[in-house]
């Protein structure tokens, strides 16, 4: 076992691992943090920018959301060279598919904005002249939109960076090419973990697991069956195309009906994603698939029809993602390990709220009592309801 002793060891050195390094640093704690490559190297890395919506979010990630947005902001302006992050405001517009009736697109429309509003990310409903003064090139089939005017986008790869920078000037000490392969645990706390290269290094008094995709597998061995998240693993897909006649995205803009989010990076290019994926194997298909380029092309072009004139550079499906099944993340502590915190599950949009996640897990760490706020995620939520229907069916 090291000799060297900190009180919180972090696994994982993407957004999650380097923002809650920072916060714990900054509270004056001893933190190591642990990457088994390098910074970003993750999920948390790669070209483009992310989206930093509240916007079309889980009821359950909103208050969360709310907290991350005003974060985002707090951080660009207190950072050094800021964070990479950009509030341009947000839109989902609507149309009315087929099949569907535009009175209950509309009350769609009005209950998410309300629903959004209660929650603590401000939603503005447009109608389709409102919608097209804010972004005159989208196709004129839509009814409207909603406007959040907190959203916006980030460089997910600098951001992360930066945060594990300021982490070390707070005091932090960040390994890379610190691959952890297993915990090691006595009297049901972890007390160390095992690196790849075969050396041992001991935990203080926290394990904090932030490993996406690797974060179940380090927990296998101490969870119970009841813990284990039904989760999977996929592959977004992300689409850069050129913007030859020189057009203007204002917004991050989603879509209500279709799998698409489009964002114009500070470069011009064009970045398509917002649900397509392409095959998960263990080496990764970084070149994408054809029917997954072909289906977020064709939604981009029925929003903006001037992508048509564009031309294809790159696809991008290199970062490997956790989903849970029901779209919101775990957060929360093994029964075996009363000392070890985890966080995995994001479901393809945990960027967003990750600081406020990570504030909430820095409070837990510190103060010892989970907050409030984290209660919508913990792994009980698959096995606590069984509890009221075995009782309900005891007494029939």
């Amino acid at each position: 076992m090291s000799s060297q002793t900190s009180e919180f060891v972090i696994v994982g050195g993407g957004i999650y691992g380097s923002s809650l390094a920072y916060q714990l640093a900054k509270a004056g704690k001893s933190v190591l943090l642990l990457e088994g490559g390098e910074i970003a190297s993750g999920a948390s890395g790669g070209p483009g920018e992310r989206g930093v919506r509240a916007n079309r979010r889980d009821t359950r990630e909103l208050p969360v959301a709310a907290v991350a947005l005003a974060l985002w902001q707090k951080y660009q302006q207190e950072f050094e060279h800021g964070v990479g992050y950009r509030r341009i405001g947000g839109l989902q517009v609507f149309d009315v598919p087929y099949g569907y009736r535009e009175h209950e697109v509309r009350g769609q429309m009005e209950a998410m904005a309300l629903t959004q509003t209660r929650l603590g990310a401000p939603s503005e409903l447009l109608n389709l002249e409102q919608t097209l003064a804010r972004e005159p090139e989208l196709t004129r089939s839509l009814i409207g939109a909603i406007y959040c005017p907190n959203d916006g986008v980030c460089d997910h790869t600098y951001a992360t960076q930066q945060f594990a920078a300021e982490a070390i000037k707070a005091g932090a000490v960040i390994r890379t090419g610190a691959k952890v392969t297993e915990i090691l645990a006595e009297g049901g706390r972890a007390t160390g973990v095992k690196l790849a290269s075969g050396e041992t290094i001991a935990v203080g008094s926290q394990l904090i697991l932030t490993a996406n995709a690797g974060t179940q597998t380090l927990l296998n061995p101490y969870l119970h069956a009841h813990e284990k998240a039904p989760l999977w693993h996929l592959m977004p897909q992300m689409i850069y195309v050129t913007n030859p006649l020189n057009k203007k995205i204002n917004h991050l803009l989603s879509h209500a009906h279709r799998k698409l989010a489009v964002k114009q990076i500070v470069d011009g290019t064009l970045m398509l994603s917002g649900g397509a994926s392409v095959s998960y194997t263990a080496e990764g298909l970084w070149k994408g698939s054809l029917s997954s380029t072909a289906n977020n092309l064709s939604d981009a072009i029925a929003a903006f029809p001037f992508i048509d004139h564009s031309s294809f550079v790159k696809a991008d499906a290199s970062r490997v993602e956790t989903v849970c099944v029901d779209g919101i993340p775990v957060v929360d502590k093994p029964q075996a390990l009363e000392n070890t915190l985890y966080g995995y599950g994001w479901s393809g949009h945990g960027f967003a709220i990750s600081l406020g996640i990570t504030k909430f897990m820095s409070d837990w760490l510190i103060q010892g009592e989970r907050p409030a706020a984290l209660a919508p995620f913990t792994s009980a939520r698959f096995t606590q309801p069984l509890t009221f229907v075995n009782e309900a069916l005891e007494g029939l």
